[in-house]
């Protein structure tokens, strides 16, 4: 009896725990993102007085900052899989998820080898939604509504 009373906290603490780790994703990448374009009108120096940080931190942060995509045209995320991971975070709804998928300008999808292994990269195809589904970023449902509505 007490299993069944423990599964919705259960339930409750894992969604808590997913929506807390994708907004320390989604919130990593903006703020390297900041980085890199307060770069383009700050010193050095007055960004590391601004952050409370020494203009080496600065520098190697910015290093890292490189490797962060652009967000596309828009969509204030870089790939379909962030766009889900801003879902998971709670920094959209459903509806604007939903419209950002449909809309999204996927990538041709690569051949795989032999080994059914993909010599190409996968950014930026269908592929990273049915990630964010096995990821649990988004519900069969919500997949399946986005899938029919570009399949037209």
């Amino acid at each position: 009896m007490s299993q069944l009373m423990e599964r919705p906290q259960q339930d409750e603490m894992r969604a808590q725990l997913l929506k807390a780790r994708q907004r320390m994703e989604v919130d990593a990448l903006d703020y390297k993102r900041t980085l890199k374009a307060a770069a383009g009108g700050m010193t050095q120096r007055e960004m590391a007085a601004l952050l409370g940080m020494s203009q080496p931190a600065v520098a190697k942060a910015l290093q890292r900052a490189q490797a962060v995509p652009a967000v596309v045209g828009e969509f204030n995320a870089a790939s379909p899989y962030e766009v889900c991971q801003r879902y998971a975070a709670g920094y959209i709804d459903r509806e604007e998820l939903v419209r950002l998928l449909v809309e999204w300008p996927y990538k041709p999808t690569p051949w795989a080898n032999e080994y059914g292994e993909y010599e190409e990269s996968l950014d930026g195809t269908w592929e990273e939604v049915g990630e964010a589904l096995r990821h649990e970023l988004i519900d069969a449902a919500t997949y399946e509504e986005v899938l029919m509505k570009t399949a037209d």
